[in-house]
């Protein structure tokens, strides 16, 4: 394992739960994970002291180097005042004003992770590199029906191809986490499932998995009674709901199931 990096030795911030990733071998299987070329415009989310943003200006275009650490920002425009290849924004990622990017990738904090992943999801580019916990990747690809599937497994899947890479030893990054981590990959679907409201879908995702465990007809009529101001239950045999319960449901039956509700809301209620 190679851990040359300049970041060794630097107090970690807890509050940005700062876990850098130093083996160098680890951010080069990234970079190549990336497919990098000269006309890639590449964001990177936590650039830390910037050895991963180093090696990405080398093949792409341009870098965006996003770091919310005033300490780490000063070292990053150290770094690379002499590379204009590198642009270096800081602040949250949530909040910057990010121009246009084709790519993304990342060493990304893990208690920004399920936020960063609904972020992402209305972002438009080609592909991401991250390396996130173990077990919130598991919820990425969870299949339906099984503990770890949720909110946020069917959010991904509706949009996105989730691959995993490569386990990443706790080793290699500074300081050890208590977590095991891996390499993902996510890119849009090339013929993602057209919805008639994607908005209706989001929200009628969330609310179904507040009941995950509960028939999907008891809660859908719930959910229509909250929206309409009637009780749902009457509507809900229109609906054609799987006979499951919410959390068996797969990608596919809440995205048929979201159109249907589309096409009841918009006759009783203005959308």
């Amino acid at each position: 394992m190679n851990t040359e990096s300049s970041v060794v030795g630097l107090k970690p911030n807890r509050r940005f739960d700062q876990h850098f990733l130093v083996d160098v071998d680890a951010q080069k299987k990234m970079i190549r994970y990336a497919c990098l070329k000269n006309h890639d415009v590449v964001v990177e989310v936590g650039s830390g002291n910037g050895d991963l943003t180093s090696l990405i200006a080398e093949t792409a275009g341009k870098v965006i180097a996003v770091e919310r650490d005033p300490r780490l920002v000063k070292l990053l425009r150290e770094r690379f005042s002499s590379r204009g290849r590198v642009q270096i924004i800081e602040g949250d990622i949530f909040k910057a004003n990010l121009p246009s990017f084709n790519k993304i990738i990342s060493n990304l904090p893990y208690y920004i992770s399920s936020k960063f992943m609904f972020f992402l999801i209305k972002k438009t580019f080609e592909l991401g590199v991250f390396t996130l916990q173990k077990e919130f990747v598991q919820r990425l690809v969870a299949k339906n029906g099984t503990s770890d599937y949720g909110r946020i497994t069917v959010a991904i899947q509706h949009k996105m191809i989730v691959k995993v890479l490569d386990s990443i030893p706790r080793q290699a990054f500074y300081p050890v986490p208590r977590v095991d981590s891996v390499t993902v990959s996510l890119s849009p679907k090339p013929e993602p499932h057209r919805l008639a409201d994607e908005a209706v879908f989001e929200e009628m995702v969330r609310e179904l998995f507040t009941q995950r465990r509960k028939k999907v007809e008891k809660v859908l009529s719930h959910y229509l009674e909250s929206k309409i101001g009637i009780l749902g239950l009457d509507l809900v045999s229109t609906l054609d709901p799987p006979d499951s319960r919410v959390y068996e449901m797969t990608v596919e039956e809440f995205e048929e199931l979201s159109n249907n509700v589309r096409l009841v809301l918009k006759e009783r209620v203005q959308l």
